[in-house]
């Protein structure tokens, strides 16, 4: 790969081939943020090439620099980590001899027989004590080594395979690498968690760090501040410290922590914490207990955490729930902005949060309550032309639609939404996802066209239906199938619908493309269970810090209905529908990426945006169903306007067919008025 090289500002950047205006722009933002050592959040629709501009101007700058500083991207998933690896091991010939290393769970690295079969925390804490016990023979070859046999990480299962063929712990190599690699690859919680951010501080100090795919950066980041304690984890700490000298203190504290099994929300917990626990009683029960339980651990932890939070004088941050499904006391942070404090504690060089859809931007900034010197919200690669956007206010009948909490449920609505969607299904090709606010929601107007049956059974005739399912299993099978259905004929028409959710496993980050994405409709604005004791938590703690509660809940939304509707552009070459059925889109279009926002039609007449939908996939030469009646009204097959269903609207698509059929659907219509006013005058 020759490539180019291209000024940035003031760095010469390597790029593959001649980058596009908006990767420009977006390598630009990161290169004035890296200069003046600030932070960006930048937005650029997926499509836009924003993994590969951020990696060509990270590794360029970073080549200017006399001394260089370690690059931590992290990202969600596993599967997007080797992603990100592969990515640079495909820039090698520009940027050689980077070494990259990527940090994973054990769940991921760990090759011993039994361990390997265990999860989480118990897993975890099988690794420490045979690694204190020596008795793991993975461990004690890494430890042998003088360095690990793998000297670069560019993808987990080569590198497990490696370190397998050695017999050597993948775990700890991945993380020995870590230290003298130039980038490291890892997962959020390496950053956002507080226990993993403090042994982990020497591997962020002085780093560039980067949260990418981040549109859910303020939940991780709350969450790595949330610190849970099961009712199980006291009742074994209490059985492993029975008659011992601490075993007194340790009852007294856990008959402390139950008396607030009975609140949702006590806000008083942190005033009488401190006369019960102090770091003193923590270090005596951790002296107590000769066999490491788990359990006793797990509480001891939580407590540390406690009185860290009492000692930072954060507890306003903070609130105690208790959890009946899980039976655990949950201490819930409700402020991001501490676990990146946090982080530029460590000497982060610069901060740097980048996602194809992250707006609205305006509350996010004002809860991570961080200074960011470049906020990019950037264009799509695309034309104009390749997308279709539409804010649709009334059903095919002319009722409004309007999937409030109150309305969702209600026949007229349901019917009205119902027979919209078949009309869609008519004219848009292939592929077409449908979002609904909740799984509730879409339960309830699934069942509702099945019991009407015609609604249902027209969808099926037009379209092969899917339905996301919650379990993990059952929703890859139904995705897989769905793919398969979406060039596939059916009688009446062609392709597939899969009807989903918003925050759902579809619309956060499944890569459905061509085809397989034509149309993205949206039924409802997605707002979370206003009364839920955590959603109740946050908006108090937003008001009394005059942050705006029900602009952040509007605005959260927002961000969920964004992800959803980023299924539907995935490449420079790609073109698809957007349709936001409800009509409370119409008053909120600048909550939208901007790139969205500024093409959004507000349509009031569902004939109008039938039309145009005819019209754009016209465009794109896309051929409709067959046996539409547009197609039998075109070639004369119908006499009359009366023939033509609405709900079975015409697909337009050859002009002269076009022409005819408009001129004698005019015809028709001028000569039943002429005899209409004759008729008139006769009776008269």
């Amino acid at each position: 790969m020759e490539g180019i090289t291209l000024q940035v500002e003031d760095v010469p950047v390597k790029f593959p081939f001649k980058p596009y205006p908006c990767q420009v722009k977006y390598m630009s933002a990161v290169v004035r943020a890296l200069n003046c050592k600030g932070n960006a959040i930048l937005e650029s629709p997926t499509g836009t090439g924003k993994t590969l501009a951020m990696l060509c101007s990270l590794l360029s700058w970073r080549s200017t620099q006399e001394n260089p500083p370690k690059i931590l991207f992290a990202s969600r998933t596993h599967s997007q980590l080797s992603q990100v690896a592969q990515e640079i091991d495909s820039l090698s010939s520009l940027y050689p001899a980077i070494r990259v290393s990527i940090l994973a769970s054990r769940d991921q690295y760990c090759l011993h027989p039994t361990i390997s079969t265990y999860h989480s925390l118990s897993q975890s804490s099988a690794c420490r004590a045979a690694v204190s016990s020596s008795s793991c023979l993975h461990y004690t070859n890494y430890k042998k080594f003088a360095k690990p046999p793998v000297e670069t990480v560019r993808d987990i299962e080569d590198f497990v395979a490696g370190c397998a063929a050695h017999k050597t712990c993948a775990y700890y190599s991945a993380q020995h690498l870590a230290q003298s690699a130039d980038v490291v690859v890892l997962p959020y919680n390496y950053l956002t968690d507080r226990n993993l951010q403090f042994r982990h501080k020497s591997l962020i100090n002085d780093s560039i760090v980067v949260f990418d795919e981040a549109h859910n950066i303020t939940k991780f980041c709350e969450n790595g501040y949330t610190f849970a304690l099961p009712a199980s984890a006291m009742n074994s700490a209490l059985d492993a410290l029975d008659g011992t000298q601490a075993a007194d203190k340790c009852h007294e504290i856990c008959q402390f922590l139950e008396e607030f099994y009975d609140y949702d929300y006590q806000a008083s917990f942190f005033q009488f914490f401190e006369s019960y626990v102090s770091f003193d009683d923590v270090k005596q029960l951790r002296g107590a207990d000769d066999n490491n339980d788990p359990g006793l651990n797990e509480l001891l932890i939580f407590l540390e955490n406690i009185l860290d939070i009492v000692d930072t004088q954060t507890t306003d941050s903070y609130n105690i729930l208790y959890e009946s499904e899980t039976q655990s006391l949950v201490c819930v942070c409700l402020d991001p902005s501490i676990s990146l404090k946090t982080l530029k504690k460590f000497t982060v060089r610069s901060l740097i949060i980048t996602s194809g859809t992250i707006s609205p931007l305006p509350s996010l900034i004002k809860e991570l309550d961080t200074e960011f010197s470049e906020v990019l919200r950037n264009d799509h690669v695309i034309k104009p032309s390749q997308a279709l956007v539409q804010v649709v206010t009334r059903g095919s009948d002319g009722e409004p639609l309007e999937s409030s909490f109150k309305n969702r449920s209600s026949e007229t609505y349901l019917r009205s939404l119902g027979n919209s969607l078949v009309n869609y299904f008519r004219i848009i090709p292939a592929g077409i996802l449908v979002f609904f606010p909740s799984y509730t929601a879409m339960d309830i107007a699934v069942s509702f066209w099945r019991e009407e049956g015609n609604i249902w059974s027209s969808m099926q005739q037009l379209k092969s239906c899917h339905v996301e399912a919650r379990n993990k299993e059952y929703f890859y099978r139904s995705l897989k199938r769905y793919q398969n259905d979406c060039t596939n004929d059916t009688p009446n028409g062609k392709g597939a619908v899969l009807f989903a959710v918003c925050r759902g496993k579809l619309a956060e980050g499944v890569d459905l493309r061509d085809d397989k994405s034509r149309g993205v409709i949206i039924v409802g604005i997605p707002y979370t269970y206003m009364n839920d004791p955590l959603v109740a938590m946050k908006m108090d703690y937003l008001e009394r810090k005059k942050m705006g509660g029900k602009a952040w809940y509007q605005q959260t939304a927002f961000r969920a209905v964004n992800q959803a509707l980023g299924r539907a552009i995935r490449h420079e070459h790609d073109y698809g529908a957007m349709l936001l059925l409800d009509e409370r889109f119409a008053d909120a279009l600048e909550l939208l990426p901007a790139w969205i926002s500024h093409s959004t039609e507000v349509v009031s007449q569902f004939g109008s945006s039938i039309k145009s939908t005819v019209q754009f996939f016209k465009y794109h030469d896309i051929s409709p169903p067959a046996n539409t009646y547009y197609n039998k009204f075109a070639k004369g097959e119908l006499g009359s306007v009366k023939d033509v269903k609405w709900l079975e609207l015409p697909v337009l698509t050859n002009s002269f067919a076009v022409v005819k059929a408009l001129l004698g659907l005019l015809y028709t219509v001028c000569l039943t008025l002429v005899r209409g006013f004759m008729f008139l005058v006769r009776s008269r």
